[in-house]
């Protein structure tokens, strides 16, 4: 983990900045601190997730979160290459998941049925749990549970609501 007590070095993997803002935001006000780096989808992403190329050298994310709000193939791809297999990331990955994109997962469309799911939590209900916990008991308790699966957790319902008026528009 990052210099402080309090200290977090997370990657967020998106495309949406609001989601970054959002994720910070939170943090912030549960008290977290530390460096956040958003990153889209990618090669990038999945190189420092798993600290290979040019991030071989560099300190390892505490946690990755993925932003698997929108389903479609390319980010399914890059989430597979992240999460799950035999050379998945070696730091817990948090799926930010959505009705449709839980049902991808459920029926194992992402993972070909082999990860153990759990169910998703909210948002506020994990960022709470960094805040209120030991730290350290935290972050090992997730990468116990990562070892068999992904840890899922909800979008943020601003986000959710965002998206349908968008979706509305769109139509």
């Amino acid at each position: 983990m990052g210099n402080g007590n309090n200290d977090l070095n997370l990657v967020l993997v998106a495309d949406r900045p609001e989601l970054s803002q959002l994720l910070s935001e939170q943090l912030q006000q549960a008290g977290v601190s530390g460096v956040i780096r958003r990153m889209p989808f990618g090669g990038e992403a999945i190189a420092c997730a798993k600290r290979s190329g040019n991030y071989r050298w560099r300190p390892a994310p505490d946690l990755v979160i993925f932003d698997y709000s929108r389903v479609d193939e390319y980010a399914t791809d890059i989430l597979r290459q992240l999460a799950f297999g035999d050379d998945k990331a070696k730091v817990p990955v948090v799926i930010i998941t959505t009705p449709v994109s839980q049902a991808e997962l459920d029926d194992g469309k992402v993972d070909g049925g082999d990860a153990v799911m759990f169910s998703p939590t909210e948002m506020d209900n994990f960022v709470a749990k960094m805040r209120n916990g030991n730290r350290g008991q935290f972050f090992k308790a997730l990468k116990t549970l990562y070892q068999y699966g992904p840890i899922l957790v909800r979008t943020p319902g601003r986000l959710l609501e965002q998206d349908s008026r968008e979706f509305a528009m769109s139509a």
